[in-house]
């Protein structure tokens, strides 16, 4: 059953399997000082601090810890904290929001365990203006974002009046029948998409844990995964989140949005009539090609996005 658009549909199960505890499952780098998009990307002008380097993902490493998978994201340049920056008027501080130790990064992971070619979804999370290429279509989903719960309740709300919508526009559909579906949605989305909250920062390093009841086990090599970052925006309003398409640009889930031009709270792009500029700021791609290429392939007018492709780090040759 697809819902929402994110094609929450029941998991198909991969193998738990056993691994000793420490063990590194796989690592997958990326270049460094390539935190610019499609190579036209720039930071905003003064975003509490964020500046190049910030949101440069250098590398992705997964170790198997008890009862789940730990992923390090190591960065460009130290995680700034959030110490005690006030964000607005009436002396509101950062780290009342941005409870995590981090404020400025969002980090997604979409996971095509079972490597079968449009058995998942292929649509991104509100606000990243992408799509993911049908043969790396993803069953789980893991964000790494400063304010988890929130992200995750909103999350919710946006699929459930998603649902509504398409339950509307549908002939035959009683209302128990809708109930029924509506009651669903919340366990399956919790099935398909995961926001860590064991997390620890050090340096350029921030780690975070996965379950395996989320996983189905620890992470595996052989499996694909769709990796890049976008700004984090720890203040939204969660009024700006209308639908789950990637086409409005005010459409996101505590991302910062990117637009022509720049400003304090956005990133800017070198074209003015660009509308459909995803906001990714740093992207893992396979061999066969580069993030400039990927990032800059879609329509100005936002009606075709990006396409993501994912990386199989037991295929990456060291």
């Amino acid at each position: 059953m697809l819902v929402g658009g994110l094609a929450l549909a029941a998991l198909m199960t991969a193998g738990a399997g056993r691994a000793a505890a420490g063990k590194i499952l796989f690592q997958i780098d990326d270049p460094k000082q390539d935190d610019l998009g499609d190579g036209t990307l720039r930071y905003p002008l003064n975003y509490y601090g964020l500046a190049p380097g910030d949101l440069d993902l250098v590398s992705l490493s997964a170790r198997r810890v008890g009862g789940g998978t730990e992923f390090q994201a190591t960065f460009g340049a130290p995680v700034r904290s959030p110490s005690t920056q006030v964000i607005d008027l009436g002396g509101g501080q950062m780290k009342d929001l941005a409870r995590f130790g981090f404020y400025g990064i969002n980090l997604d992971i979409y996971v095509d365990v079972d490597r079968v070619a449009g058995s998942g979804g292929v649509k991104t999370l509100p606000g990243r203006k992408s799509v993911i290429r049908p043969d790396f279509a993803w069953e789980k989903a893991i964000v790494l974002t400063p304010r988890p719960y929130e992200a995750k309740s909103e999350l919710k709300r946006a699929l459930l009046r998603e649902l509504k919508r398409e339950l509307a526009g549908k002939q035959g559909v009683g209302e128990h029948q809708a109930d029924e579906l509506r009651a669903t949605l919340p366990n399956e989305m919790e099935q398909r998409v995961f926001f860590p909250t064991r997390i620890r920062i050090s340096g350029r390093k921030v780690s975070f844990f996965i379950p395996d009841d989320f996983l189905g086990g620890p992470a595996k090599p052989d499996w694909a995964y769709v990796v890049f970052t976008t700004g984090a925006d720890v203040d939204q309003r969660f009024t700006a989140l209308g639908d789950l398409s990637f086409g409005g640009p005010e459409d996101g889930l505590f991302v910062l949005p990117a637009k022509p031009g720049g400003a304090v709270d956005r990133f800017g792009g070198s074209r003015d009539d660009d509308f459909g500029q995803p906001p990714i700021v740093d992207l893992v791609v396979p061999a066969s090609t580069t993030q400039e290429l990927v990032l800059s392939d879609y329509a100005r007018d936002g009606s075709r996005p990006v396409e993501l492709l994912g990386v199989v780090p037991a295929e990456v040759k060291n």
